[in-house]
């Protein structure tokens, strides 16, 4: 026991302590923490890698049963030493801008753009108890009129074990890579409140032991006016664990609520939040709200210096037995691993949004996403707020992404897909009109020095697809570049 205490002051010890210009990594970073990932499962201790952000302190302390592999966490403390080190300014500013020859509705969990053209400056600072982040967009994208943008702007503190704030950030949640069911970054961030755990939670008690590390998110932010409802709320929730070395669980929530003309009182929110208002019981209003509910796992092992993961996600629709109907799911599988250093991971997926069941007798897709008083269904400013591939839809994807040398980074999938499958359902993103087909996508990262980054993506469509009721070139290339100081 001594042994162990006087190791994790060491490793405090050991990884810086000062201010973080984000007090996360971002999904943009999911590269880093493949690498985190692969050290964490090599070494028989679990990082919970299931969602983003994922907080710079976890990374620090990730779970209890690090310290129980006391000789080979070096590698793991020294790569995380890199990372936080490289955080570990009190002022960063950002300068950079991405620009693609049509607007891509391809974008996956690491994606570095959301417009046609846009360019950006960023401002974070992170004292010892608060953190803020201004950035200011300007940008050129055929589904939106105005020409500035504001996302990724927040306040946070600090207090005890947890992180509150205000403003909006990407988050993701879900084990998957290129698209979660419940909450992507696919769509711009909507404003509101925030609190998550910083590290995680543990216990003594043997019953909350037995979980592991617990990592808790809420958020309740605002949708747009220019919706069929203005101005709905729209409530997350995720509750994520580690009850095994390798093995994360996590159980989401999410809830459109009130809204113009809808109710917005406490005892409605509380229908909602306690599930009358699946049932169509709430007393304050039938079908007031619009709620998503499931689980995802993933599972990693070391094999022959493999990292090797399983994972799934199964979302659907709160259903009256508090276990989610009218289901939707992706399942997938990623090899990682180290060849001369340089990171690699091989990952395989399927996903499914496709749901065909029975309403008032008669067998119907248009479940998954849609709503009937919501009628914009679950997206922001038209964009899925869920899976890129938006309801009634399926994709696979093949992909590899690898280090070249100690400057250049590649990333190639193939992809089939098959959207909006059904043809019916105007509001589905990908309209009634497409066929299945396949695409690639390359993208090259370039780390020219510690400033400055850039990156060239390529997208190829077997077919011309139209999108939001606009076709998109079935060839579509792309620039970004990053300057940070």
């Amino acid at each position: 026991m001594a042994k162990i205490l006087f190791l994790r002051i060491l490793i405090i010890g050991l990884l810086p302590l000062s201010a973080f210009s984000d007090p996360w990594l971002s999904a943009r970073d999911e590269f880093t923490v493949k690498k985190l990932e692969y050290l964490s499962i090599k070494n028989k201790f679990s990082l919970d890698s299931s969602s983003y952000p994922i907080p710079l302190a976890l990374i620090r302390s990730p779970s209890e049963d690090m310290f129980e592999n006391l000789s080979s966490m070096n590698e793991y403390i020294d790569f995380a030493n890199q990372i936080i080190s490289k955080e570990s300014k009190k002022f960063i500013n950002e300068f950079g801008f991405s620009t693609n020859s049509d607007f891509n509705p391809f974008r996956f969990l690491d994606s570095k753009f959301k417009d046609k053209n846009s360019t950006f400056f960023s401002n974070s600072f992170l004292g010892d108890r608060f953190a803020s982040k201004i950035s200011i967009s300007v940008i050129e994208n055929p589904f939106e009129e105005k020409k500035y943008d504001f996302s990724d702007s927040y306040f946070a503190a600090v207090s005890g074990n947890v992180i509150l704030g205000i403003g909006s950030y990407d988050r993701w949640w879900g084990p998957s890579h290129h698209a979660s069911l419940i909450l992507s970054n696919y769509s711009k961030s909507s404003p509101g409140l925030f609190i998550r755990s910083l590290d995680g939670i543990t216990s003594s008690v043997p019953f909350f032991k037995a979980f592991g590390k617990i990592n808790f998110s809420f958020f309740a932010n605002q949708l747009e006016s220019n919706r069929a409802i203005k101005n709905p709320y729209f409530l997350g929730s995720r509750i994520s664990f580690n009850p095994l070395s390798g093995l994360t669980i996590g159980l989401t929530r999410s809830i459109m609520f009130g809204g113009e003309g809808k109710d917005n009182s406490l005892k409605a929110l509380w229908d909602s939040i306690r599930g009358d208002a699946s049932t169509y019981q709430g007393s304050s209003d039938s079908n007031i709200d619009n709620e998503l509910a499931g689980f995802d796992l993933k599972y990693s092992f070391i094999l022959k210096d493999i990292a090797w993961s399983f994972y799934g996600q199964y979302i659907g629709e709160d259903g009256t037995d508090y276990w989610p109907w009218r289901t939707f799911y992706l399942a997938g599988t990623e090899f990682i691993y180290l060849k001369d250093g340089k990171t690699n991971s091989l990952v395989i997926e399927y996903i499914n949004t496709y749901y065909f069941g029975a309403a008032k007798g008669v067998y119907m897709a248009n479940f998954t996403y849609e709503h009937s008083p919501y009628l914009n269904g679950y997206r922001f400013k038209g964009s899925p707020i869920g899976a890129f591939i938006d309801g009634d839809s399926n994709y696979a994807h093949l992909s590899y992404n690898g280090e070249i040398n100690d400057f250049t980074k590649i990333e190639f999938s193939i992809f089939y897909g098959n959207f909006n499958k059904d043809k019916d359902g105007i509001r589905n993103s990908w309209g009634t009109q497409n066929d299945d087909f396949f695409g690639i996508a390359l993208n090259f990262d370039f780390k020219i020095n510690s400033k400055i980054d850039a990156g060239i993506n390529i997208t190829s469509l077997s077919e011309e697809l139209l999108y939001r009721e606009k076709f998109i070139d079935k060839s579509i290339i792309g620039i970004d570049f990053k300057y940070r100081f």
